[in-house]
């Protein structure tokens, strides 16, 4: 299975030492590292293409991440030869 990855939106937290007081930020990651069912950790970069097993393909389709406006976005998406 071919797939490509869009990147995702990571929430970030940061706490106060003295207060406790936690803060939050959210990045778009453009390179993300996974762990794959099949053991195999592999690194993925935006708008690139990558040959999957099925089963390491389906782990992946469901990723999602949602923006700073709440708006969800898939992480990875199929892509068809042809």
């Amino acid at each position: 299975m071919k797939i490509k990855f869009n990147g995702i939106y990571q929430r970030e937290s940061k706490g106060c030492p003295v207060c406790g007081k936690r803060s939050y930020n959210t990045n778009y990651a453009a390179i993300k590292t996974y762990i794959l069912p099949s053991g195999i950790t592999k690194t993925f970069r935006l708008g690139r293409v990558e040959e999957v097993s099925q089963m390491d393909g389906e782990f992946l389709l469901s990723y999602q991440s949602t923006d700073k406006e709440g708006n969800v976005h898939p992480a990875f998406e199929v892509v068809n030869d042809g």
